[in-house]
């Protein structure tokens, strides 16, 4: 019995859903989770790196340790441990902390068309009553709203969470990022539409990826649904993302 809880003790998490928030992590974690070898952190997201204290902290990998140990209650030594953190991929100090704690773990980034995870993280805000301005207002100020918390290590409360609609689709330079840090083969990247229209060939990709055997996963309607009518505030919405990626040249993945 010793034994057995002392390894319990030495697991490090081995994959990790890096982002991109609205693209379709929380649906590829929970497909993850069905594997008999994989075990998803309780709640799916960790949050381990964007914790204000980890950087004040000395033992970092202590106290990663501790906050994954918190996490990984059910960890029954499955040799996948995965962490879906999304946020992780778009703030590079966290991203850096993240390959620090373990150089080996691999990274999976899921992408979604930059506008319409911009409009669905928008329609998120609201929801969650942290947005009072309409779409356009939002987008519109959303630079002049970041400028001011330029501080990577972000309170719950920064502009940063909440307000970067635009900014967390800038894909390029979070990849180049992550690739200066990792070696290619570490990193997989996938768009929401493959996991929609091909599950069962993605899923497929995935599974060989993490080096385990392939297994069928119903695809359960877990996806979430943010239909509305048509909103001419909206449409301009729209159209100011779009010239704001066109501006940037950075919608490598898309069309």
């Amino acid at each position: 019995m010793y034994i057995k809880q002392a390894a319990k003790q030495k697991f490090k998490v081995n994959v990790h859903i890096v982002g991109v928030q609205k693209a379709g992590t929380s649906a590829l974690a929970h497909f993850l989770s069905q594997h008999p070898d994989i075990c998803l952190v309780d709640g799916k997201e960790a949050h381990v790196f964007d914790q204000p204290d980890f950087y004040e902290t000395e033992d970092k990998k202590a106290f990663a340790d501790k906050r994954y140990a918190k996490k990984l209650p059910h960890y029954d030594f499955e040799s996948i441990i995965c962490d879906a953190t999304p946020i992780t991929l778009f703030n590079p100090v966290y991203m850096q902390a993240c390959v620090e704690y373990n150089p080996e773990a691999l990274f999976i980034v899921l992408l979604r068309d930059p506008v319409e995870r911009a409009q669905s993280h928008y329609k998120m805000m609201r929801k969650l009553g942290r947005e009072d301005k309409n779409m356009l207002s939002a987008f519109i100020s959303e630079s002049s709203r970041l400028s001011d918390h330029g501080n990577f290590h972000w309170s719950r409360t920064s502009p940063w969470r909440h307000w970067s609609y635009l900014h967390r689709g800038l894909y390029k330079q979070q990849l180049d990022m992550l690739y200066s840090l990792v070696r290619p083969e570490q990193v997989l990247v996938l768009k929401q539409e493959d996991l929609l229209e091909h599950h069962e060939v993605t899923l497929a990709r995935v599974f060989d990826f993490i080096g385990l055997p392939e297994i069928r996963v119903t695809p359960e309607q877990v996806f979430e649904s943010d239909p509305e009518p048509f909103s001419l505030v909206n449409y301009f919405a729209k159209c100011y993302a779009r010239a704001f990626f066109a501006y940037h040249k950075l919608r490598t993945f898309f069309k």
